[in-house]
């Protein structure tokens, strides 16, 4: 066999075959008048076995004659180049699937696919994520364009009671930390030197000052981004003279009493919600922020509550994918038209208030006076007045270094 022969025969793969039976000399007879393509015979000592190397096309041929042989055909060993890339090509595949996972990985980690709030009682998540979205933050945005001091300013400038904000990135999420009053741990984690401004107006009942120069007392009326503790700090010399500043993060507990006023109403006449039993269930699959829905019913109900519970996915606490399963809940009710008595008003009016008080309650107010009155005609419901509260007040003001 020529070495161009049996170099294009490792190219195409080639057998090594095994026969057994008694009619040897008549199987190689019958793969000559075939010219079958087969080479380097010989045969066991004990004369049961004859071993040949064969192409792979002849192979399948002479499984014809080797009936007519009463033998039996066995491969020994598959040889070429065909079978080494069949055996590596499953490795490959696997490989190749390795490194499409990671780049993927990659360009996923170049976005944000998941953004949380901390610390916020006043604010929803819905209404922060709403201000952020009218302001182009949302999921899918890459990290590179969001600029975090910018973002913190924003909600600052547009929630007056957010007396501090902190935007960082981890990994695919973007967490907006809040507070919605002073507190002094805002001093152990904010790096920039700051002074502390009043977020209200007010008088002063009491100010301890950790850090920084205080400028007001108790009894002082202040009003809103008046300064209340400075944090630049002059250096002077011994005949007084000013050489220098040095700029501090102000720390201190201010507790003022502030008036708030309280203005609400709402008509006797209204749309009650009268369940009918009727619930219905989706499934929505969110891949980069596009929805498939998957239901078992052909319509909703015509009026409905919808309730929907979405459970992101991620790889690790802070990484989060762009993959997302939601489980949408539909509640089906009729509208009937109905009308509070004085009684239902006056208890309706009592919850609205003690909701609005609870609320401030929640965040550490505590409240001096309930100056709001209720009064209901024929048609409303009205509450008016004012709460005069004692609650800490204060907001931090970043230092210009060069003013």
């Amino acid at each position: 066999m020529s070495i161009i022969n049996h170099f294009f025969d490792y190219i195409k793969g080639y057998l090594k075959i095994d026969f057994t039976g008694h009619d040897k000399v008549r199987f190689l007879n019958l793969c000559r008048n075939n010219r079958f393509n087969i080479w380097n015979i010989r045969m066991s000592e004990n004369e049961e076995h004859m071993i040949f190397f064969s192409s792979i096309d002849s192979f399948y041929q002479m499984k014809k004659i080797r009936r007519k042989c009463n033998g039996k055909l066995k491969i020994k060993k598959k040889i070429g180049l065909s079978f080494k890339i069949r055996k590596y090509q499953k490795h490959a595949f696997f490989l190749s699937g390795i490194i499409i996972f990671f780049i993927l990985i990659k360009i996923i980690s170049l976005y944000i696919w998941n953004i949380s709030f901390d610390g916020n009682y006043s604010y929803t998540d819905v209404e922060l994520m709403n201000f952020l979205n009218e302001n182009h933050i949302e999921n899918g945005l890459k990290k590179s364009s969001i600029n975090c001091d910018e973002l913190e300013y924003l909600i600052r400038k547009q929630y007056n009671d957010i007396t501090w904000v902190s935007v960082e990135m981890k990994g695919t999420r973007l967490i907006v930390h809040i507070k919605e009053n002073f507190d002094s741990n805002i001093a152990k984690t904010e790096d920039k030197p700051y002074n502390i401004v009043s977020n209200v107006n007010g008088v002063i009942d009491s100010i301890i000052t950790r850090s920084g120069i205080p400028l007001v007392k108790r009894g002082d009326s202040v009003e809103k981004n008046q300064p209340l503790v400075n944090g630049t700090i002059e250096i002077q010399n011994d005949a007084k003279e000013v050489v220098g500043y040095d700029y501090v993060n102000a720390d201190a507990s201010i507790y003022a009493y502030v008036t708030y006023d309280f203005h609400e109403s709402f008509s006797l006449n209204y749309q009650q919600k009268i369940y009918t039993g009727m619930k219905k269930s989706a499934i929505e699959l969110k891949l980069f922020e596009k929805s498939l829905f998957f239901s078992a019913f052909e319509k909703k109900p015509k009026t409905f509550d919808t309730v929907k519970d979405y459970k992101p996915l991620s790889l690790t606490k802070n990484f989060y994918l762009p993959v997302s399963i939601c489980h949408i809940r539909y509640n089906g009710y009729k509208i009937e038209d109905q009308i509070y008595d004085q009684d239902q008003a006056y208890e309706l009016a009592n919850e609205k208030i003690n909701e609005y008080i609870h609320d401030l309650e929640e965040k550490g107010i505590q409240i001096i006076e309930n100056n709001v009155t209720i009064d209901v005609n024929e048609s409303e419901c009205i509450m008016t007045g004012n709460f005069v509260v004692l609650q800490q007040i204060g907001q931090i003001e970043y230092i210009d270094k060069n003013e």
